[in-house]
């Protein structure tokens, strides 16, 4: 796993030991940054189920202000710490913090109206992936979310129906859940 863009390119990144993380490959992270663009530059990003912290890096390289690092892992927060450091991250762009990631969000107040950006990549099996985008569904998040991208397998259980502002995007395994507030008709498997 290596950071693919930005001021840290081409840095390699370490994942715990054992097979709980599943990074996400840097195929399918190219073509999340490819979609998020430069809304990532300035912006507070949340990386939800964090694993090593391939996505927050990858967000922190590419120019997001501050990224918080989310995992209910002492070992993945350990190894996203260690990627941290080998990177040379600034400790005020970063923050870590361990918690359920549903329930975290649920708890989470929000940079006072400034954009923000979510990236959750749950353990495909665990039922993470719907209660997040049922989460994202709810009217009451805080404001200020530009894209919510939730990643998950094609047999994650328990996932919702998509409404508007959502689309779906297949690379190989992975399935991208992507929600645009504001956007209208919800779009399908497509495949760039």
């Amino acid at each position: 796993m290596r950071i693919i863009s930005g001021k840290w390119r081409g840095r390699r990144l370490q994942a715990p030991a054992g097979s709980d993380v599943r990074p996400t490959t840097d195929r399918t992270r190219e073509a999340l940054f490819n979609i998020l663009g430069p809304k990532v530059r300035n912006c507070m990003v949340l990386d939800l189920c964090c694993g090593a912290g391939g996505l927050g890096l990858e967000a922190l390289s590419r120019g997001a202000s501050q990224v918080v690092f989310v995992d209910q892992s002492r070992a993945s927060l350990q190894a996203t710490a260690k990627n941290l450091e080998t990177c040379g991250a600034e400790p005020a762009s970063y923050r870590l913090e361990a918690g359920e990631a549903v329930a975290w969000l649920k708890r989470w107040s929000g940079p006072a109206g400034a954009p923000w950006i979510l990236l959750c990549d749950p353990p495909y099996q665990s039922g993470a992936a719907g209660a997040m985008i049922s989460c994202l569904m709810a009217p009451d998040l805080p404001p200020g979310l530009i894209c919510a991208v939730v990643e998950h397998g094609a047999q994650t259980p328990d996932l919702p129906p998509l409404g508007a502002g959502w689309e779906t995007r297949r690379y190989g395994a992975c399935h991208l859940a992507i929600f645009r507030p504001g956007a209208q008709a919800p779009q399908q498997e497509s495949t760039p």
